[in-house]
């Protein structure tokens, strides 16, 4: 998949007015073709550090309804952070419309950096796969999780990321962007 050629193609040998005139020609041409790009939804920088022994929102964003509107659309989401040094148990996870998509079950994590990636997937009218991993440093803790889920896609969903420790500051968000792919 990419973009069509592009006709009558873009003429180099002109002054500046007449190159200004081509490239918004060019523009107008792109305009119907960019829905094939990956597009941002969403983007958050830290650090966002979890609150006592309660279940912290790090990162999130809204889905809006038919983002996900054809067959094979995704989210694909990217985010990093680090955990409190100490032995303190820690938990992260991701949720999908409510529904829980991810979660590392509680480990020490001493200290470490981790990272976690994933992917929702339109698998039907309101059926996905979500797919995640997981790193983390040092104590090389990982997990790969593979669900299936029935989220509306009709409605606006919510689509975020959590960390629960046992003291404030336990899990500490850094960052995360989520793309759309068409």
């Amino acid at each position: 998949m990419g973009y069509r050629s592009l006709t009558p193609s873009i003429n180099v040998n002109t002054s500046s007015g007449q190159l200004r005139t081509e490239l918004l020609n060019t523009f107008t041409r792109l305009d119907g073709q960019l829905a094939l790009a990956p597009y941002r939804l969403a983007t958050q920088n830290g650090p966002i550090l979890t609150v006592g022994a309660t279940e912290t929102t790090l990162f999130t964003t809204g889905i809006d309804f038919n983002t996900l509107s054809k067959l094979g659309t995704s989210l694909l989401i990217f985010a990093c952070g680090t955990t409190g040094a100490n032995a303190n148990n820690k938990t992260i996870k991701m949720y999908f419309g409510g529904t829980e998509i991810f979660s590392t079950g509680a480990f020490a994590g001493n200290g470490i950096s981790w990272t976690i990636q994933g992917e929702v997937v339109r698998n039907g009218g309101a059926a996905q796969i979500c797919w995640t991993q997981f790193f983390g440093s040092a104590t090389l803790t990982s997990a790969v999780n593979v669900v299936n889920t029935t989220v509306s896609l009709t409605t606006q969903q919510i689509l975020k990321i959590t960390g629960t420790g046992t003291a404030s500051g336990d899990v500490s968000g850094s960052y995360w962007k989520v793309l759309l792919l068409t």
